[in-house]
């Protein structure tokens, strides 16, 4: 079986995560089959086992919809990792749906994009033989805005990048604190600066626990955007700190001395910084909906992500009660074991072998 992927986005957040880990992860189990990357060879050098061709297209553009890379490779299947497959028709087409957040929230985008991305979303659901959800939750959405996708929907989780299993000494936690002047208390938030999020309803918790005596320090992590500026002036005037995108390293020794990892959001996906953070022994306090209580299970405390005193009454127990803080990290790691990026291309494959009809 030849199987072309769509490898573009290997340095987009998320999604550059899934399938960076994916094609690793696939590339030890291939077998007789063979997997042709479609991308930037300069950014794809690192995979075994594989061929490249180079296509460096645009990400989101109408050029992209229109051309058709892959029938000059004779392949079996091609697996495009997102929705934005191209119109033509591909024989044996797989996509992943990673979530709907462009039809779900009216500030995501703009009602031109919102069009175009159910547009192109339909089309790429009805061309496709089959389509992975990384959710129940995102299972469940496609099949509200598409009930044609009925009967094509696999869900296969995703996982967490494997270099958060990083062993940091306390040398590098205190260079870290010290690079970025950060406190030994910290309440974190790790994610792009979008409205869904939720950050202005966490900094309003945020303040609220400053006024009820808690010292610990609100540190947000994550891509600025300058279509929503609101939310950075709210994060400045409240005191918390915004380090912006920050080195992978960094990231991860912070992950390592905070003390709460909090996710407030309204709608993910899945929810990838909560894996990240049980990785490195943090707790996490988070929203109550969309995928999160299926990614978290028992191993987080959960939230009203409307409820501002909710959200900030959850965050203090997690902060004050060591036995609750000892016991989350403990089931976190047991959580862990659900997850597994072999266990994910082993499924993945297994689709690919469905739809071609090979059985091996």
């Amino acid at each position: 079986m030849r199987v072309g992927f769509d490898a573009r986005m290997i340095t987009h957040p998320g999604i550059g995560t899934y399938i960076r880990n994916l094609v690793s992860a696939m590339s030890q189990q291939l077998n007789k089959d063979e997997l042709v990357l479609f991308g930037d060879p300069d950014k794809l050098f690192e995979f075994k086992n594989v061929t490249v061709r180079e296509y460096k297209t645009g990400i989101y553009g109408f050029k992209e919809l229109f051309l058709n890379p892959y029938k000059k490779e004779s392949l079996d299947l091609v697996h495009v990792p997102h929705f934005n497959a191209p119109l033509t028709r591909i024989n044996n087409l797989v996509i992943t749906i990673h979530d709907l957040i462009y039809l779900k929230f009216d500030g995501s985008s703009s009602f031109v994009k919102k069009a175009a991305s159910k547009l192109v979303i339909s089309n790429a659901i009805k061309n496709a033989s089959k389509i992975i959800a990384v959710s129940e939750n995102t299972r469940r959405d496609i099949q509200h805005y598409f009930p044609l996708s009925k009967g094509k929907i696999e869900v296969i989780y995703e996982d967490s990048d494997p270099v958060f299993l990083k062993n940091i000494n306390s040398e590098k936690m205190q260079e870290i604190k010290k690079k970025y002047n950060l406190p030994d208390k910290i309440i974190l938030f790790v994610g792009t600066l979008k409205k869904h999020k939720n950050i202005e309803r966490l900094v309003d918790a945020y303040l609220s626990m400053k006024k009820r005596g808690i010292e610990h320090l609100l540190v947000v992590i994550g891509r600025y955007r300058p279509q929503e500026p609101e939310i950075l002036k709210k994060i400045n005037s409240s005191g918390a700190v915004y380090l912006g995108e920050v080195p992978l390293d960094d990231l991860i020794a912070i992950y390592n001395f905070a003390t709460v990892l909090v996710i407030p959001s309204l709608y993910e996906g899945f929810g990838l910084p909560a894996l990240e953070a049980m990785t490195c022994g943090l707790p996490v306090a988070a929203s109550c909906l969309a995928s999160l209580p299926e990614v978290i299970g028992e191993a987080g405390v959960l939230f009203n992500p409307y409820d501002v005193s909710d959200m900030a009454n959850k965050i203090i127990e997690v902060l004050v009660d060591e036995k609750l803080r000892q016991g989350l990290i403990k089931k976190g790691r047991q959580r862990l074991e659900k997850f597994s990026w072999q266990k994910t291309a082993q499924e993945t494959l297994g689709i690919y072998r469905e739809v071609v009809n090979i059985d091996y």
